[in-house]
This record gives structure tokens, C-alpha cells and sequence, in this order.
């Protein structure tokens, strides 16, 4: 089919797309990690389900720094690779940890009523594990792929 040939021919841009999304994704995840008004009460709650405060911060710093790196393709696969360990991490605790917490009362009010036993530990709004598992998925892929022509990884040759 002529616009799958199309589209093959512009894998590279693809993956550009791919990594700035996925970066600019990260690092508005991290600044508040790091910084702003929010950061105390971030950094109490996780400390309450057995986050120690400075992997707390180890967090948010890598999810600065390794956004920025996608964003302008540099050191893609450490960043990736280091995204992916985190997000099992992350994957891990919501399982034992987060995914047994009850949601809010107006998070649930917003729910469907017969739905939240579906919902509750998988979907993201309801204190769930799948946006974790979307960003391993795109840590692997951008690991295995690499951060393609249009990067400071191709500028350097790495």
C-alpha cells in the first residue's frame, strides 16, 4: 500500500515525535518532584508507602534530566534504559502498594458506577499502573530503536 510505503520512509520523524512527546512528558512529571509548592506533600505521601525521600528526589531528577535527554536525543538509550528500570519500579509499587489504596471520593464519583472494580489498580486516574506500562513500553522501544537521524545521538554517532 502506497501511504504504509509512505510513512516507512519517515521512521526517523516518527521516532523525533515519539521522543520529544515522551520527554516534554517527563519532565513536567519531574519538575514538581524537584521544585514548587507541591514537592513537601509529594514527597510525605511517598515517604507514607515506603519511598525513602532521597529516591523520591533521584526520581524527579532523572525524570528532569532524562526528559530533556529525549527531547533532544541525547544518550536516548541510557535515558531509555534508566526510564524502563524506574517504571517496573514504579509498576511494582503500584501492585503492592498504591494499587490497594482507595481513591478519592470525587475521583470515584466520576467513575461509572459498576466500573470501578475494572478500573481501580490498571487505569492511571484511579490510582493505576497504566501509564507506567506505556512509558516502559516507549523506554524499550526508544532503547532498542535508538533516538534516530535527527538528534545530538546521530551528531555524535552514538
Amino acid at each position: 500500500m502506497v501511504l504504509l510505503e509512505f510513512a516507512s520512509s519517515y521512521v526517523d520523524v516518527g521516532v523525533l515525535v515519539l521522543r520529544v512527546f515522551v520527554g516534554f512528558i517527563m519532565l513536567v512529571h519531574g519538575l514538581p518532584k524537584l521544585a514548587g509548592p507541591v514537592r513537601p506533600q509529594m514527597r510525605n505521601a511517598m515517604s507514607q508507602v515506603g519511598v525513602p525521600g532521597p529516591l523520591f528526589d533521584l526520581v524527579g531528577l532523572l525524570e528532569v534530566v532524562g526528559g530533556l535527554a529525549l527531547i533532544f536525543g541525547f544518550l536516548t538509550r541510557v535515558a531509555a534504559l534508566l526510564f524502563a528500570l524506574m517504571m517496573v519500579g514504579t509498576i511494582v509499587l503500584y501492585l503492592t502498594k498504591l494499587g490497594v489504596m482507595v481513591p478519592p471520593p470525587e475521583m470515584l464519583t466520576q467513575m461509572v458506577q459498576g466500573s470501578r472494580r475494572i478500573m481501580r489498580g490498571f487505569i492511571a486516574g484511579v490510582g493505576g499502573w497504566e501509564f507506567d506500562l506505556l512509558i516502559l513500553g516507549v523506554a524499550i522501544l526508544l532503547f532498542t530503536t535508538g533516538a534516530g537521524a535527527y538528534s545530538i545521538d546521530a551528531l555524535i554517532g552514538l
